[in-house]
C-alpha cells in the first residue's frame, strides 16, 4: 500500500468513530480539573464529531442552575481552548450540559442524582453510564459508598467509574482505596487514568519498539548504555499548596506519571494487543524494580527545592514565598533519581529520572542512550564520538529523533553527530490530540489498555513508599535557583557514573 493509501485508510478510520450513547456524571462538575481538562476535551470531542449522543450532568458544588452552568463553562472553555473555541458549536453543545447541586457528603443528594440518572437514561441498558470523579481523593470512599447504596456501581449494567490521581498517598492508603472501590465495582470497571499514557509521542515508545524490527533486537543490556527521563516544568506550584504540601514531587509525578514511562520503555511484548496482555507486562516491569534501601538511598536519589529566580524573563519567588506554604516547609520541588530493573533484559542499566516545578524551561522527553563503540578504530580525533540516541520528545514539539554519527566533509577524517527526525506536525499536518481525548475515549470504548490495574497501583507504591519514608526522616534538600536546570548536587550525582544529563 502507498503512503498516501495509508495515511487515508488511518485517517477515515479514525473519523468514523462516534461513541455510543453516554452519560457521564461529574463528580466536582464545577471544579478545577473539569474546567481546566474535562470540559475542554469534551467539548473538542463533539467539534470533533466524536461524541454526539450524549448528556454531562455536573453534580456537587457551589450552588447554581443548568443555565448559571452552562454561562460559566463558556468562559471556562474560552479561557483553556482559546482559538480552538467556536461560538456555534457551542450553542450545539450547551444543550448537553446539566448541573446538578449537591453536597457530596449528604447522602440524600444520591437518591436525586438516582431520580436524574434514571430521568436521562429512562433505564436504557444502552447507555454508557460512567461516574468521573473530578474531586479531591478524600471524598472517593463516601461518593463509592453511596454510589454502591442506591445500587448504582456493579448492578448497574454497564457503569464504570473513572478516577483521577492521586489515587491513595501510600501503598497503604491506595490498597484500602482498592477495596472500597472493589466493594462496589468489578475490577473492569474501574478506570483509574492515567493522562500521560495518552499522550501521542508516549503510545509511540509501543509502536516505535513493536512495530518495527530495527529496533527491538537492541533494546537490550548489551546495547543501551543508559536511559533518562526528563519531566521538566518551568510553573510553580500555581496557587495548589494545599495539595502540594502534601503530594510533594515524588506523589505527584514520580509514584505515576514517570513509573509508567519506565515500564513503557521496559516492558517486555505482548502475547497479543489485548488491554490484560499489556497490562500484564506493563506490571511485570513494576515487579522487577528493584527496592530501594533506605540507608542506601542518598546515592540513588537527590532532593531539592527552589529558591527565587528568573524563569521566561520574569522574577519568580521561592517555594517557601507561595502563598500558602510553610515557612519552615521541606517539601522537595524536584528530584532525580537512578532506578534498576532486575530482569534479564535490563540487568545493570540505570534508568535516571528528574522533575521539577520552576526549572529553565518546559521540557519533557524519554532519551535512550546506546553504548559507544568497543574500539576507536576511526582515530584520534574520534575520541569525543557521540552515543547514538534514539529521543522521544513529548514536549514542547512531538517527535521521534535518532542521533548518529557522519564524516564532516572535507580531507580529514572528523565524525560530526546529526539527527534523523520524524516530527509529528510536519507528517501529518494535523495537531495532535489532547491526552485525555485518547484516554476519554478509551473509557467509552471500555478498553483499560492505557488505564492502571490494582496490583499496579499498588506496586508503584510500594517502590516510591521507601524514598517517601527516608526523606519524611532526614527532610534534607538541595536548594535550586528558580529558572535553571536542577541543583548542582544532581549533576554530581550522574557524573559519579560518569555520565551527564542531556541539556533542555
Amino acid at each position: 500500500m502507498s503512503d498516501d493509501k495509508t495515511f487515508e485508510s488511518c485517517m477515515a478510520g479514525l473519523e468514523t468513530f462516534k461513541a455510543s450513547k453516554f452519560l457521564m456524571v461529574v463528580f466536582g462538575g464545577a471544579g478545577d480539573l473539569c474546567q481546566k481538562k474535562l470540559l475542554p476535551t469534551l467539548f473538542l470531542l463533539f467539534k470533533k464529531g466524536f461524541i454526539e449522543d450524549f448528556t454531562i450532568l455536573g453534580f456537587g458544588l457551589p450552588e447554581m442552575s443548568t443555565d448559571e452552568y452552562r454561562k460559566q463553562a463558556k468562559i471556562w472553555l474560552q479561557e483553556n481552548i482559546k482559538e480552538q473555541f467556536d461560538e456555534k458549536i457551542y450553542l450545539k453543545f450547551q444543550e448537553h450540559l446539566l448541573f446538578e447541586t449537591a453536597d457530596l457528603k449528604k447522602a440524600e443528594n444520591y437518591s436525586n442524582l438516582c431520580k436524574r440518572i434514571t430521568e436521562i437514561t429512562k433505564d436504557d441498558p444502552a447507555y454508557n453510564l460512567m461516574y468521573y470523579l473530578a474531586v479531591p481523593p478524600f471524598l472517593f470512599p463516601t461518593i463509592v459508598h453511596n454510589l454502591s447504596d442506591k445500587e448504582l456501581c456493579r448492578r448497574r449494567k454497564g457503569a464504570k467509574i473513572i478516577v483521577e490521581k492521586p489515587f491513595g498517598h501510600d501503598r497503604k492508603s491506595a490498597h484500602a482505596l482498592n477495596l472500597k472501590l472493589l466493594e462496589a465495582f468489578d475490577e473492569n470497571q474501574i478506570y483509574r487514568i492515567d493522562h500521560y499514557l495518552g499522550k501521542e509521542t508516549v503510545q509511540n515508545v509501543f509502536f516505535f519498539r513493536f512495530g518495527n524490527v530495527l529496533f527491538e533486537p537492541l533494546w537490550n543490556r548489551n546495547y543501551i548504555d543508559n536511559i533518562q527521563i526528563t519531566v521538566a516544568e518551568d510553573l510553580g506550584i500555581e496557587n495548589r499548596a494545599d495539595f502540594y504540601e502534601n503530594a510533594t514531587v515524588i506523589r505527584d509525578f514520580v509514584q505515576n506519571h514517570i513509573l509508567q514511562l519506565i515500564a513503557l520503555i521496559a516492558m517486555e511484548p505482548p502475547a497479543n494487543f489485548s488491554q490484560e496482555s499489556i497490562r500484564n507486562e506493563r506490571q511485570k516491569v513494576f515487579n522487577s524494580i528493584q527496592a530501594f534501601d533506605e540507608k542506601k538511598i542518598d546515592d540513588l536519589v537527590v532532593m531539592g527545592q527552589y529558591e527565587a529566580g528568573e524563569v521566561n524573563d520574569k522574577k519568580v519567588a521561592g517555594y517557601l514565598d507561595e502563598k500558602g506554604v510553610a515557612k519552615d516547609s521541606k517539601v522537595p520541588t524536584y528530584i532525580a533519581a537512578k532506578f534498576f530493573i532486575d530482569n534479564w533484559r535490563w540487568a545493570g542499566v540505570p534508568f535516571y529520572i528528574r522533575t521539577g516545578k520552576r526549572l529553565k524551561k518546559r521540557c519533557t522527553e524519554i532519551a535512550i542512550q546506546f553504548k559507544y563503540p568497543p574500539l576507536r578504530l576511526l582515530g584520534h580525533k574520534c575520541k569525543d564520538l557521540d552515543a547514538n540516541t534514539i529521543v522521544f520528545s513529548i514536549y514542547p514539539t512531538q517527535k521521534v529523533s535518532l542521533n548518529f554519527n557522519v564524516k564532516f566533509p572535507g580531507m580529514d577524517n572528523i565524525p560530526y553527530p546529526v539527527d534523523m527526525v520524524f516530527d509529528y506536525k510536519s507528517v501529518f499536518k494535523v495537531d495532535t490530540p489532547l491526552a485525555y481525548e485518547r484516554v476519554l475515549i478509551d473509557a467509552m470504548k471500555s478498553d483499560l489498555s492505557l488505564f492502571a490495574r490494582q496490583d499496579g497501583i499498588e506496586t508503584m507504591w510500594s517502590i516510591v513508599d521507601p524514598i517517601i519514608k527516608a526523606w519524611e526522616k532526614k527532610k534534607t534538600l538541595c536548594k535550586y535557583k528558580a529558572g535553571c536546570r536542577g541543583p548542582k548536587e544532581a549533576d554530581d550525582f550522574i557524573k559519579k557514573d560518569k555520565r551527564a544529563w542531556r541539556i533542555f
